[in-house]
């Protein structure tokens, strides 16, 4: 019975991954790791699950993390899944208000991608306090042991910013949110391994910069460029070309970008770099707490 049903933290046991797992092969069947990595996943890094658990059964579960970018701090709820046998019953929503509860004590706002034909999981989220924000397509790019491949263009440098304070030129005035902090807070991130933010120069002059976040997520480990600006096109190739050399030297599986619909030139360029698209998505966003959700102490 529904009524039976508990939202519980993952425990990091075993069972709890295997348990987890059922669910995402029953729902999105893309995961490659297995219960053994998942378990570790979920307990060793800033990535965190909660489980709808019946008659001691997983039945549907949330995972969510942490990033930082030039925005500040964002709690991302990743993925959502229930077992087809128990939709229809309102844990997803139930799911999703209870990670937003854990994302208060790290971020002031939230967000997840959801795909343009998924309704329910857009229901799920517009219940849950989440308003749909903005109309994007989603890039990938997967690696699969590539090489660093060396690229250059007439003029244009791509360099790593190490603060805040030296990117200034490069940033559109209201584009660094007071919540991302100073230099010191940057190069605490950066410790982290996120986030990186690349300045492209042309001729000497600041013509583009991209921010990149390393993420680790239940479906791969890679880079996802959450902004990218530049003045002209071979600026653009390049800063692309920089992220990609990136997550080839750190192993990483993939690079993932939500490029707004209206985008058409970002959206070409990324598909002659060797992206794909997944199709249509929408940003679902909510401040935090969430109506009816306590601030904590």
């Amino acid at each position: 019975m529904l009524r039976d049903t508990i939202i519980r933290r993952f425990a990091g046991t075993l069972a709890d991954a295997e348990g987890l797992l059922a669910v995402e092969r029953a729902t999105f069947d893309e995961s490659p790791y297995g219960a053994e990595q998942v378990q570790r996943m979920l307990t060793g890094g800033a990535q965190r699950a909660w489980l709808a658990v019946n008659g001691g059964q997983v039945i549907g579960f949330v995972a969510a993390f942490p990033t930082t970018g030039l925005r500040g701090p964002c709690w991302e709820i990743d993925l959502l899944a229930v077992h087809p046998d128990w939709t229809g019953q309102s844990l997803a929503t139930r799911l999703i208000r209870k990670a937003a509860t854990e994302g208060i004590e790290v971020a002031r706002r939230a967000r997840a991608a959801v795909a343009g034909d998924n309704a329910a999981s857009a229901r799920a989220f517009l219940r849950a306090g989440f308003r749909r924000a903005e109309a994007c397509r989603l890039f990938i790019y997967q690696i699969k042991g590539l090489s660093p491949q060396p690229w250059t263009a007439l003029g244009v440098t791509v360099r790593e910013a190490t603060s805040l304070e030296e990117a200034a030129r490069w940033l559109p005035e209201d584009t660094v949110s007071p919540d991302a902090g100073g230099s010191v807070a940057w190069h605490e991130l950066q410790r982290d391994g996120s986030p990186i933010l690349l300045l492209a120069e042309y001729s000497g002059r600041p013509a583009g910069y991209g921010e990149l976040i390393r993420v680790q997520t239940l479906l791969y480990r890679g880079l996802w460029i959450e902004s990218l600006a530049a003045s002209k096109q071979t600026v653009r190739v390049a800063l692309l070309n920089e992220t990609l050399n990136r997550a080839i030297a750190m192993d990483l599986d993939e690079i993932g970008m939500m490029v707004p619909e209206g985008e058409q030139s970002l959206q070409e360029t990324l598909l002659a770099a060797g992206f794909r698209s997944l199709g249509d998505f929408d940003w679902f966003r909510a401040g935090l707490p969430l109506p009816g959700l306590a601030a904590g102490p």
